[in-house]
């Protein structure tokens, strides 16, 4: 079978063409009028069309721009013919080659099988209102520039809540109640924010059994847009969360602890939007470490040590983040092997924070 070529388009130009408007209905189940404004609907989306030798449309991927970081396929198909012959993967390749940048894709269960084995991390999403009582699936696929390098963090946080004072660094065993805290923590979050909450992720230290870890769970929340914090603040607040700083220069991070008196596990929570770089860092780092347990030791070693001289020198206590500051060289070299960046990148690259 010949490898279709693949062009850029516009779904205006294929609005009477029989074989892309089953493309497209397969995509979304539209049919008659509903296809006609879906169509009409993605006008001005990025298109590529992958045709045969006679120039029939025999798949399709349609995605928007999210951010600087990511793009979102939103619709993705392919013809019977031309199933298992590699065009979809192809297509998916093409768009993250063109944008540059993470792509972004939601799906259902019947899908989850082909995002997964090109390489995307899929998490659990809140069921599409169009599509009721189907699992659906927030997908991404990294775009290693951007997860090699790390955004330069431009030192701009706003403190909504007076900044951190020194405190005793304490880095506790494993405890087995960590799993079961983020759970706990999931089902608040997820009970507050209903579909605004886009996935939730549990990672940091004490997201990797057998790693000794702050007894703080450190959840990523991924919001499809972070600086709309009305969508989100008010309702975390509400269920017992604090919000601790904003930084609208990196990632457009937000960071909400747990309140004292909230009868929640103690937990810092990273808001960040889909696609972010920095939580593709964190899932790698994460699993990483879940599997290589020659890292995993040195990395207990380091983050004893690291808390121990921390608290010496501060005569008992310390700040966390030069706790974890003190930690960079052991995680930009780990980072290196990870993702396989050359050691003449050099110790002034900025360096990820998995672990803040």
């Amino acid at each position: 079978m010949n490898t279709p070529e693949i062009t850029s388009a516009r779904s205006a130009g294929f609005a009477a063409n029989p074989a892309f408007r089953a493309l497209l209905t397969a995509a979304s189940d539209a049919t008659g009028a509903d296809l006609d404004a879906l169509i009409d609907e993605i006008k001005d989306r990025e298109l590529l069309v992958a045709v045969d030798e006679h120039g029939v449309p025999t798949a399709l991927a349609a995605y928007r721009r999210l951010d600087r970081h990511a793009v979102e396929i939103e619709y993705l198909a392919v013809a019977p013919q031309q199933r298992r012959s590699g065009v979809a993967t192809a297509l998916v390749h093409r768009v993250r080659e063109i944008s540059a940048a993470m792509v972004v894709a939601r799906t259902d269960e019947d899908a989850i099988g082909f995002y997964r084995a090109i390489g995307f991390h899929c998490t659990d999403t809140p069921p599409d209102p169009r599509r009721p009582g189907r699992r659906r699936h927030l997908c991404v696929l990294p775009h290693p520039p951007l997860v090699r390098e790390p955004e330069p963090d431009d030192g701009n946080v706003e403190w909504i809540r007076a900044k951190p004072s020194p405190v005793p660094v304490v880095v506790l065993p494993p405890s087995p109640t960590w799993p079961q805290d983020f759970a706990a923590l999931a089902g608040v979050i997820r009970r507050a924010l209903g579909d605004r909450a886009l996935a939730i992720e549990h990672l940091g230290s004490t997201s990797v059994p057998g790693l000794p870890a702050k007894p703080i769970i450190d959840v990523v929340l991924t919001v499809q847009d972070p600086d709309r914090e009305s969508d989100y603040v008010p309702l975390l607040e509400a269920a017992g969360f604090i919000f601790s700083l904003r930084e609208p220069g990196w990632y457009r991070h937000r960071l909400l602890v747990s309140g004292p008196d909230a009868g929640l596990p103690a937990a810092n929570v990273h808001v960040l939007a889909p696609g972010c770089p920095e939580t593709a860092r964190m899932v790698a780092f994460r699993d990483w470490l879940r599997t290589h347990e020659a890292d995993r030791a040195a990395y207990a070693l380091i983050k004893r040590a690291t808390a121990a001289a921390i608290n010496e020198r501060g005569g008992g206590t310390g700040l966390v983040m030069d706790y974890n500051k003190a930690k960079e060289p052991f995680i930009r070299a780990l980072y290196a092997r990870i993702h396989q960046i050359p050691a003449a990148s050099g110790p002034d690259r900025p360096t990820p924070r998995p672990d803040r």
